[in-house]
């Protein structure tokens, strides 16, 4: 009876360990390949690791901007004369005219400027990577339609052979089918070298090739992207424009403030007299206090003002530059995804076919010898052109949805909801 409880509570902790595994094993397969490719290249991606290392450099330097200018100095003297004097001193500039909190608003500027521009990054990488992985996608549906055209089209010319040997069929129409699978198989290599090219640009993209790269499956779906109501201050374009005028701001108030000179004090302690056999009178402590001030005469720096405050006007003038180019390009590539997504609604409403279906109909119809070969080559090309075109429009679908995506910098909610 023992025995068969520390078997039952064996069973439970075992369940115990495995129901958490199985549970979390579960949730980890739900998440979608495509948001897993992507977290993946995002992490280790050579160009988003250049900008936290240039972000990081970017916060030492702020954090030197905000220490002190001026260092302590310590002064020591000695004269070898008959009274041999000793002196000891410490000075120390004071910084004044406000030289430390100018120079930290302009470290503390480039550091949210600095997040500005890997936010910026990210999502162009993001943009190129899937763009590069929609025309990889592309590429490789053309190339198996090619295949799938030079197969019926070697199976079309044995067919021609065997009926020319019969006398079924003409010389000419034997010809057109050599002619066929001449064409085909220049296509299918075409398509191979569109495919190569394509996959060479996601490899050196990605940094690494993969047996199995992830598949857009359908069309992008997101009801509000129609609806959408943008602010472009929140992008990353315009917020990184903004922060550089904060910077350029900053750097005025560092110039104005190099034009104020700051003061050096300094303490001085030292011994007089007694110091040789012919003076054997006492040694006297000495204390001496000091004060100097730079005279601004052969530079006074107002030509760094006036270069600061014209590198503020170009700031604020590119601002506006990148203001308007971020607001037509909203407007532009929702104009271009609308118009590929009705694009591909009229396709799948009237050019949409069971194409598979319509080749077997004309092989059979062929075989029935109730077509010529010339209008079977015709209508099967036709079906070809027809799904390499629905191929195109899927792909343009999708890269004008991504580029909307970069646009309106909403990555981040669509892969939410297509997890």
């Amino acid at each position: 009876m023992n025995c068969k409880k520390m078997q039952g509570i064996f069973v439970l902790v075992i369940l115990a360990f495995i129901l958490p595994i199985s549970t979390f094993a579960q949730e980890t397969t739900k998440r979608p390949v495509l948001h897993e490719f992507l977290t993946e290249v995002l992490e280790g991606h050579p160009s988003l690791l250049s900008i936290e290392a240039s972000q990081r450099a970017v916060e030492a330097r702020a954090q030197g901007k905000a220490r002190s200018i001026y260092n302590p100095e310590i002064e020591i003297g000695y004269v070898n004369n008959r009274d041999r004097d000793k002196e000891i001193g410490i000075s120390q500039t004071i910084d004044w005219s406000g030289k430390r909190r100018a120079r930290s608003k302009v470290g503390r500027a480039e550091v949210v400027a600095s997040k500005s521009a890997y936010s910026l990054a990210k999502k162009g990488l993001l943009t190129t990577v899937l763009q590069s992985l929609t025309e990889y996608q592309t590429t490789l549906k053309i190339y198996k339609v090619a295949e799938d055209r030079t197969r019926l089209s070697e199976d079309f010319l044995k067919l021609a052979q065997r009926r020319n040997l019969a006398g079924e069929l003409p010389r000419s129409e034997l010809l057109t089918a050599m002619l066929a699978l001449s064409e085909s198989q220049a296509a299918k290599n075409e398509a191979s070298s569109d495919l190569s090219q394509s996959k060479e640009n996601l490899i050196a993209l990605v940094g690494e090739e993969r047996a199995v790269w992830p598949n857009l499956m359908g069309v992008p779906v997101d009801d509000d992207a129609l609806t959408f109501v943008y602010d472009i201050e929140t992008l990353p374009e315009i917020i990184l424009a903004r922060n550089q005028i904060e910077i350029f701001r900053a750097q005025i108030n560092v110039a104005r403030s190099e034009r104020k000179p700051d003061p050096t004090i300094g303490v001085t302690v030292g011994q007089e007299g007694g110091g040789s056999r012919i003076d054997d009178g006492p040694r006297h402590t000495t204390v001496g206090l000091k004060l100097s001030l730079p005279i601004p005469i052969w530079n006074s720096y107002k030509a760094e003002v006036r270069a600061a405050g014209e590198d503020l006007i170009q700031a604020e003038q590119n601002y506006y530059v990148v203001e308007n180019r971020v607001i037509a390009r909203l407007e532009a590539t929702m104009n271009r995804y609308q118009s590929a997504a009705n694009a591909w609604n009229e396709w799948s409403k009237q050019g949409a076919m069971p194409l598979s279906e319509q080749r077997d109909l004309l092989k059979r119809l062929l075989e029935a010898q109730e077509i010529s070969a010339v209008d079977y080559l015709v209508q099967l090309n036709q079906t070809f052109e027809v799904e390499n075109t629905s191929i195109e429009l899927n792909g343009r679908l999708w890269n004008a949805w991504f580029a909307w995506q970069n646009a309106s910098n909403t990555f981040d909610a669509w892969l939410e909801k297509i997890q």
